[in-house]
C-alpha cells in the first residue's frame, strides 16, 4: 500500500493502541502521531479547536488517508478494513461477524475499563471500590460470553488461512489492557479460548514490541494511572 497514512491519538494506549498494532502488523507505514500528555493537556488544548487536525468531533484518534480525514474509533477501524482489502478476504457472514466483534469489544470491554480508571475524575465522590468490583463483574460476565461467541464461530480457527484483522488487534488489546487494570482478580485462564489467543495470537510479538518501544498509560490519566491502577487491585483482592 503506498497511501499517505497519519494516526494522530494521545501518548496513550486507548482508543488507538489496536489501530497501531493492526497498521503495524499489516506492514502498512504509517505516521504514529502522539499528542503528549500532561497535567493541564496543554498539546491537547493548542489543537483541539482546529478541525484540521481534531477532526468534526474535536477528538482524538483521528485517521488521515491520503488527504482523507477519518474520526471516530470505530468508523476508523471499518474505514481500514476496507482500504487493506479485507472484505474481500471474508465471507458476507465472516465480515458480518467482524463488525460485531469490534462494537462489542470496543463497548463492553474497553469503554468499561477507560470508565473505571476515570471515574474520580469524571464523578467526583463516587464509591471507587464498589466501582470497581461492578467492572470486575461486568468483565467477567462479557469475557464468557465473547468465549462463547468465538467459540461458535470458529474464530480462532478461521484465523490461521488469513491475514490479522483489525478486530483481531482490538480484542488482543483490551485483553492485554484489563488484565493489566484488573490484575489477578480476572483470571483469564478461566475463559481457555481467550487466554490462548492472548497467548497465541499470531501478531503478538508486533504488539509486544510495539508496547515496549512506546511505553503508554492506557488513559490519559498520566502518572496518576500507576496509583489508580494498584487501588483497583488492592479493592479486588480485598474482595476475593
Amino acid at each position: 500500500m503506498t497511501a499517505s497514512i497519519t494516526l494522530r491519538y494521545f501518548a496513550a494506549r486507548g482508543r488507538a493502541q489496536f489501530l497501531r498494532y493492526f497498521l503495524r502488523a499489516r506492514q502498512v507505514p504509517f505516521t504514529d502521531e502522539r499528542v503528549a500528555l500532561t497535567a493541564d493537556f496543554a498539546a491537547w488544548r493548542a489543537i483541539r479547536d482546529d478541525r484540521s487536525i481534531a477532526g468534526p468531533f474535536h477528538k482524538l484518534p483521528v485517521l488521515i488517508f491520503d488527504g482523507r480525514l477519518v474520526a471516530e474509533t470505530l468508523p476508523i477501524a471499518e474505514f481500514l478494513h476496507g482500504a487493506l482489502g479485507d472484505p474481500a478476504r471474508l465471507s458476507t457472514d465472516d465480515n458480518l461477524c467482524h463488525k460485531m466483534l469490534l462494537s462489542s469489544v470496543y463497548q463492553d470491554v474497553m469503554m468499561p475499563i477507560g470508565t473505571l480508571l476515570w471515574a474520580e475524575a469524571v464523578y467526583p465522590g463516587v464509591d471507587f471500590g464498589a466501582l470497581a468490583k461492578r467492572t470486575l463483574e461486568r468483565m467477567q460476565q462479557q469475557l464468557k460470553g465473547l468465549e462463547q461467541t468465538l467459540l461458535e464461530w470458529q474464530w480462532l480457527e478461521r484465523a490461521r488461512s488469513r491475514p490479522v484483522m483489525v478486530a483481531d488487534c482490538m480484542l488482543w488489546e483490551e485483553l492485554d489492557v484489563a488484565q493489566r487494570a484488573l490484575g489477578p482478580a480476572l483470571n483469564l485462564q478461566a475463559q481457555p479460548l481467550l487466554a490462548r489467543f492472548h497467548r497465541d495470537f499470531a501478531a503478538r510479538g508486533v504488539c509486544e514490541a510495539l508496547k515496549d518501544e512506546h511505553p503508554s498509560p492506557i488513559t490519559g490519566r498520566g502518572a496518576a494511572e500507576d496509583d489508580i491502577i494498584t487501588r483497583v487491585h488492592a479493592s479486588l483482592g480485598a474482595a476475593a
